[in-house]
């Protein structure tokens, strides 16, 4: 597979856990009271949200698109820590998504 659709398979798993993530958790938290509503739509659904943003809506080593990318990819981090693996992926997700813009020149009009 070559790493460009690595890169964006990643990214868009990514992306979709971090949703799926935020919804189980908020049903969860609504229905327990238990509290923490803020943290896990915060973190999950909103770093779900900007990466699939960044993935989807930007032109392909557009800055903004990596920046959204990257910033939500650290987002989820924070709820998702304890399962070691996903921080994993997030952190794989940013290193690519960066080398990606980094080796994609857009060209200026």
């Amino acid at each position: 597979m070559d790493r460009p659709r690595l890169t964006r398979g990643l990214t868009l798993g990514l992306g979709l856990l971090y949703l799926a993530a935020g919804v189980a958790e908020t049903v969860r938290v609504v229905r327990s009271g238990e509290g923490g509503l803020w943290f896990w739509s915060g973190t999950l659904l909103g770093g779900g949200a900007l990466v699939l943003l960044g993935l989807t809506r930007f032109p392909r080593g557009s800055h903004m698109g990596s920046a959204l990318i990257c910033v939500g990819s650290v987002l989820g981090i924070l709820a998702t820590a304890w399962t070691i693996v996903v921080p994993i992926l997030a952190l794989a997700v940013v290193v690519l998504t960066v080398e990606a813009t980094q080796n994609h020149h857009p060209t200026v009009v």
